[in-house]
């Protein structure tokens, strides 16, 4: 039987490092685990088939299902493949320092051509040649791979809510997404730049954090915007709208990844479906509550850090508490139809026991009721129940009868439907994080990572340990898991104990102090476009707020 794998990369800044190590632990076992003559003998291949990302994550997803389906040699290699180069050996603090290309100091205060440039490099480079492209697919994907992409829309898209007797209420939704089923089975079709250019702009708008990169510009279409609920805003042919960075609003894209699951699936096949969430840190209170910050020491600046982190903060794991919430429901539900199996094969007259005639007159008076707006749904709904429960629905027709058995399911869906659980499904979830105390890049937002190589280097690896401890932990090896997975681990550098947990101020003093001057040029920036310096005190009041100001918040910020 194929297990298919459902992958959810969150928002991570430079800790993309520690999910790029991951990653290629992951494909790596992956791929050897689908090679293995053991595998094909049991036919437990493992297949790549969805791929979500946020912020961070939304590039690494779009880099992964373009070679995952085109590319895949360049998955190999520890310390040379394409999640590798761009996360560690490609991006620092010193290019994005420097404003090049189409950078602008007003509206960025890192460099987005930086960024842009590594994309182009990673996703759309390939397509410069003007020749015939080999398509080299890699063992670890499916054959078409849905790609999901978690976007803040600044512009918003108004949606109307009937109001009774009579009106609407117009509402106005930022949270956004990008998706697309790549099939690499038409690489005509799919392997061209038509197709992976505006994605590489979407991946771009997903990470386009505020303040730190310039906002992106994206063409949408009608498609992308279902008029279900009524949408209230006229989407053009070509509609521009703009973004900023995609985790703001879904930092956790897990229920835009079932979604298409779903799409996939069609509630199927749950006992083989997995879902694998990455992300550099699991929750930990005491990096968001704040115990010391209150009313009588909220300053300008201390109020923006703390609402920026809230707004961030709650945009993470509420797909994974929701996910969590259902799977106890089906929980539920799954004790109960073997209840009623159960039912069924007691000998009559003792407790507990159950017979077609008690359940028929119920279900016969309220599944007409629950399905009152469709009368085909019944049946459809039963035939993939029958399917989900094969095994009890063959325990009751053996021990009671096929008419029995058909009045089993007729009570499960009863049951279900009235619990309206019947479009979820049980979410097999496996997570793959660190604990901030383990990471070096951990600081300032996760930012603090691009200061140095050999902290992204650090993190990588951790994130290629902790991948290596997933594949060996025995737990998914137990029936109805993912494994046993058949591979070799590739050997680790030794890791840098020195570095876990790194502290803002052990870090290069000189490359903070390039960092204030950075951000403290670029408010003054924004100081001059607003006029401060247009009259004859300007350089005065200038020169008062850095000192009062500017220079000992940033001080404060970057601890020195």
């Amino acid at each position: 039987m194929i297990k298919r794998l459902a992958i959810t990369v969150s928002g991570a800044v430079s800790l993309g490092s520690y999910e790029a190590g991951v990653m290629f632990e992951m494909l790596d076992a992956i791929k050897q685990h689908n090679n293995d003559p053991a595998t094909a003998a049991a036919g437990d291949y493992i297949k790549i088939d969805v791929i979500t990302g946020a912020s961070a994550g939304g590039m690494t997803a779009t880099i992964l299902a373009q070679k995952l389906l085109f590319e895949a040699a360049s998955l190999d290699g520890a310390y040379a493949n394409c999640l590798y180069r761009p996360w560690v050996n490609d991006v620092d603090i010193v290019g994005l320092l420097n404003m090049h290309g189409d950078d602008d100091a007003k509206k960025s205060i890192l460099s987005s051509q930086l960024v842009d440039d590594i994309s182009v490099r990673y996703l759309t480079a390939r397509y410069s040649a003007h020749v015939d492209l080999p398509v080299d697919r890699h063992a670890a994907g499916a054959d078409k791979i849905s790609l999901g992409l978690a976007l803040s829309n600044l512009n918003g898209v108004d949606y109307g809510l009937g109001l009774r007797p009579t009106g609407e209420f117009v509402y106005t939704k930022h949270q956004d997404q990008l998706t697309i089923q790549v099939d690499g089975t038409r690489p005509a079709d799919f392997d061209s730049l038509d197709q992976w250019e505006p994605l590489r702009r979407a991946a771009l708008s997903c990470g386009a954090f505020p303040f730190a990169f310039k906002l992106v510009d994206l063409y949408r279409t009608v498609a992308d915007y279902p008029p279900v609920p009524p949408r209230v805003t006229s989407i053009l042919p070509g509609q521009r709208f703009t973004y900023t960075d995609g985790g703001t609003f879904q930092n956790e894209p897990l229920g835009m990844a079932k979604n298409l699951v779903d799409q996939i699936d069609n509630h199927r096949n749950t006992d083989s479906r997995f879902y694998l969430y990455v992300s550099p840190s699991s929750k930990d209170p005491k990096a968001v509550s704040d115990d010391n910050f209150n009313a009588g020491n909220a300053d300008y600046v201390s109020v923006a850090g703390r609402l920026l982190l809230s707004i961030f903060e709650q945009a993470r794991f509420q797909d994974w508490v929701e996910a969590e919430s259902i799977n106890e429901k089906i929980a539920l539900f799954n004790a109960r139809a073997a209840e009623l199996r159960d039912g069924f094969l007691k000998p009559a007259g003792t407790p507990g026991a159950l017979k077609e005639a008690d359940l028929k007159p119920m279900t016969d008076a309220l599944l007409p009721m629950l399905f009152s707006r469709d009368a085909v749904a019944p049946a459809k709904e039963a035939d993939r129940l029958r399917e989900q429960f094969a095994q009890e629905y063959r325990d009751v027709a053996n021990g009671a009868g096929a008419s029995a058995a058909d009045e089993f399911i007729s009570a499960l869906l009863t049951l279900e439907t009235a619990a309206q659980i019947g479009r979820y499904d049980e979410m097999k979830i496996y997570g793959i994080t660190a604990q901030d105390g383990e990471l070096a890049s951990w600081e300032l937002a996760a930012f603090a990572g691009f200061f140095d190589r050999s902290y992204r280097d650090h993190d990588y690896d951790v994130g290629r340990r902790k991948a290596q401890e997933f594949l060996n932990n025995q737990a998914i090896a137990q029936p109805g898991e993912i494994g046993p997975i058949r591979f070799t681990p590739q050997p680790i550098r030794p890791i840098d104990g020195s570095l876990d947990g790194l502290k803002l101020e052990d870090m290069d003093r000189s490359v903070r102090e390039k960092v204030r001057d950075r951000v403290r040029d670029r408010i003054f920036e924004v100081l001059k476009e607003i006029g401060v310096e247009g009259f004859v005190w300007g350089p005065i009041v200038r020169e008062g707020i850095d000192l009062a100001l500017v220079t000992p918040e940033l001080n404060k910020v970057l601890k020195l």
